[in-house]
């Protein structure tokens, strides 16, 4: 089996070494500190419009999910520009294909009208996500203590194929780690479905437009976060 060889050390002024995780592997977030977060997807809900049978029966179904956990989860909720590009694109091929004139000049002023309003209005949007966590001290209760955890230290005592084991080790650990979130995200989708709001784990292209959005919001070009991201080594190499 071929080791690969260790990365190089990050450089004083990277960014990288100011960011909590170290890398991102599938669609999971390890960090520093060897724990690892999913970062899930929320669909909002209208509370105002609901009546007050509704409203009183969301509030208990949601008391009653976070009564039923029984690991911590962190609720961010994000005011966002709201993007509507895709809708003006979509104006303009409708307005470029329009054969009646009047009909054509409409589109073009309603075109005008909605950049406008966006600039002047800054008309924000709602995003809401739930980050599930694995951390590092919950590992001390699932840690193997078969034969294979004394084998383990017993490889590391003689230093013998210490690469290629700690590489297998790495394998095995983050297999069990995807296995506890997914377990995880599967209960607070289940849960969350009670009160009509569909949770959905971000996939990685998602999660790395995310991470990239929430540190540096003026990026606008989305096409240099894949390779942003192959350059401070954040994707999987294993």
């Amino acid at each position: 089996m071929t080791v690969k060889t260790a990365k190089k050390d990050i450089p004083d002024n990277s960014t990288q070494r100011y960011l909590p995780f170290s890398q991102i592997r599938e669609n999971i977030m390890i960090m520093k500190d060897g724990s690892a977060r999913v970062i899930m997807r929320c669909s909002p809900i209208n509370f105002l419009l609901k009546s007050t049978e509704e409203q009183d029966s969301i509030i208990i179904s949601f008391q009653r999910f976070l009564n039923s956990l029984s690991f911590p989860i962190q609720i961010i909720v994000r005011s966002t520009k709201l993007d509507i590009d895709w809708y003006i694109a979509n104006l303009k091929d409708k307005a470029l294909n329009q054969q009646n004139p009047l009909l054509q000049n409409q589109t073009y002023e309603y075109i005008e009208y909605l950049k406008k309003l966006i600039e002047v209005a800054q008309i924000m949007k709602k995003e809401f996500y739930i980050v599930v966590p694995f951390d590092e001290v919950e590992w001390a209760s699932v840690k193997d203590t078969s034969f294979f955890a004394s084998f383990k230290q017993f490889m590391a005592s003689i230093n013998w194929g210490v690469d290629t084991f700690k590489i297998r080790e790495q394998i095995r650990q983050f297999s069990k780690t995807k296995k506890w979130l997914i377990n995880r995200s599967n209960q607070i989708k289940t849960s969350l479905e009670n009160i009509w709001i569909k949770a959905t784990a971000l996939e990685k292209t998602e999660l790395i437009k995310y991470i990239t959005d929430y540190y540096n919001p003026n990026m606008e070009d989305f096409s240099q976060i894949k390779q942003d991201s192959k350059n401070f080594n954040l994707t999987d190499n294993l």
